[in-house]
């Protein structure tokens, strides 16, 4: 149990974890966008480098990753607060609808003669939360004609909206412009809501689709703010005023991330400077771009470094030749195999330096993979290349491997199935590591193992045939 929620007491309890677990190498941690949390990583990172710098990627400059699913959630939160009336007149007439069991029957029978075909029920939302209210209006517009009809069907309905609710009226039932509003939030949020599930798997890569869908957010808030619609611009403004406090400026993103996108066959830097493109001034997109591919060279060199190939530092050092007054004196001793042998080392390392640069090159320049393709394996197409790209795909390997989000897909908009009840929170620590790892191994997908039989059992199944064919061929002849 942590304590307090201060920076440095999160840092030292992740940095116990790291001591007890013998982990000595940290690319990134992904945490909540809180202060204690930037406190906590900046312990972890002094810490770590007084361990052994060199385990540190990069001085571990870009070891904090902020949960976008955290974000997201507090860009749409704070961007809607001030929620429209349209919403609320829809939420009093699913409220009604929930309140008892003969109500919502009478709201059934109004569906079915209106001839709906749904298996939904109409949800009430939780105020607080963007999520519950986007599945709330997403359900009430399919049963819309159902809504009106109860108007005419149950007369309490009307009346409800009649009554007092808190000392104010209760404003509805909801009409045609309401529902049109409606419409609206639901295309508006359902962006928000599918990057969220996106941005929260737990069985996929996620590192390579963030700077992507941030791109998609970005240009999506700037069509609907200029899309002349009054009310789907306001909230568009609201949201962006948000999304550029935590989003707006590329220096505040994690460049690990940038470069997962570049590192996708489909997309590389190209697709990168294109987004730039959307998001910023001419005049700075090439900059921003030249600064990416430089990073990437950079990180290119470390991992060169640390696997000991061919350090950046080995492969740049010169030789120093002999002095120009020694150049035209012949020297007995020196054995003139060894200093073609010395010519030759010196011509290596200089073609070694170039090559340094041509693998991130040579990635770069070769055409992309098909975009459309919805087969198309990340890992896998590394896994094949890695031959082709050595440095490339340890990178690759490292930089996929970063999770975006805190919080599994399942858990981004519901806790529910992650709360510990009495019996659980009363069992071991050690008990309770080996449920969370057997539930992780469980809900992996089926893995097929190509198995090749043993010398042993391929006699053993020829004697199993031999011993079976004979057996029937002595049947026939009985039988005959």
């Amino acid at each position: 149990m942590i304590p307090d929620h201060k920076g440095e007491t999160i840092g030292k309890i992740i940095k116990s974890c790291l001591l007890d677990w013998g982990i000595e190498k940290v690319l990134t941690i992904t945490v909540d966008n809180a202060s204690a949390n930037k406190v906590a990583i900046d312990y972890v990172r002094r810490k770590m480098r007084n361990w052994n710098e060199s385990k540190l990627v990069l001085g571990g400059n870009f070891l904090h990753v902020r949960c976008c699913a955290h974000i997201i959630n507090l860009i749409v939160s704070d961007g809607l607060k001030d929620m429209n009336d349209s919403i609320v007149r829809i939420r009093n007439a699913v409220q009604y609808v929930r309140s008892s069991p003969s109500r919502l029957q009478k709201f059934k029978n109004a569906a079915e003669h209106e001839r709906i075909e749904s298996h939904s029920i109409v949800i009430l939302d939780v105020p607080t939360r963007w999520n519950s209210t986007y599945l709330m209006l997403s359900t009430a517009l399919k049963f819309q004609k159902a809504f009106d009809r109860l108007l005419d069907d149950d007369a309490r309905y009307g009346l409800y909206f009649s009554e007092l609710d808190s000392g104010k009226n209760r404003v509805g039932p909801p009409k045609e412009d309401d529902w049109d509003n409606a419409k609206v939030f639901v295309q508006f949020l359902h962006v928000f809501y599918d990057i969220t599930l996106k941005f929260s798997a737990s069985l996929s890569v996620t590192s390579n689709m963030f700077f992507h869908e941030l791109c998609s957010i970005a240009t999506e808030l700037n069509t609907l703010a200029n899309s002349g619609d009054f009310l789907l611009g306001e909230m568009a403004a609201a949201i962006k005023y948000k999304f550029d406090k935590y989003w707006g400026k590329i220096e505040d993103l994690n460049k690990l991330l940038i470069i997962a996108l570049v590192l996708d066959p489909r997309y590389k830097l190209d697709y990168v400077k294109f987004c730039f493109g959307d998001l910023f001034e001419e005049n700075k997109v090439n900059e921003m771009t030249y600064d990416i591919k430089e990073f990437l060279i950079k990180l290119y060199e470390f991992y060169k470094g640390v696997d000991n190939i061919s350090s950046s530092d080995q492969v740049s050092r010169s030789i120093p030749l002999e002095n120009e007054g020694d150049m035209g004196k012949v020297n007995e001793n020196v054995d003139f195999r060894l200093e073609r042998l010395k010519k030759f080392k010196q011509m290596k390392e200089k073609k070694d330096f170039v090559d340094l640069k041509n693998e991130v090159e040579r990635y770069l320049i070769e055409s992309n993979e098909n975009t459309d393709d919805d087969s198309f394996d990340l890992l896998n197409w590394w896994k094949v290349n890695c031959s082709k790209y050595k440095i490339l795909s340890r990178i690759a390997k490292d930089i996929f491997a970063i999770p975006v989000s805190t919080v599994a897909s399942e858990s981004a908009f519901s806790t529910g199935g992650r709360v510990l009840d009495p019996f659980r929170s009363s069992l071991s620590p050690k008990m309770v590591e080996i449920l969370i790892c057997l539930q992780n191994w469980l809900r992996t997908s089926n893995i097929c193992f190509d198995v090749a039989p043993s010398t042993g059992e391929m006699e053993f199944y020829e004697a199993l045939e031999k011993e079976i064919g004979m057996t029937t061929s002595s049947d026939d002849t009985v039988v005959g």
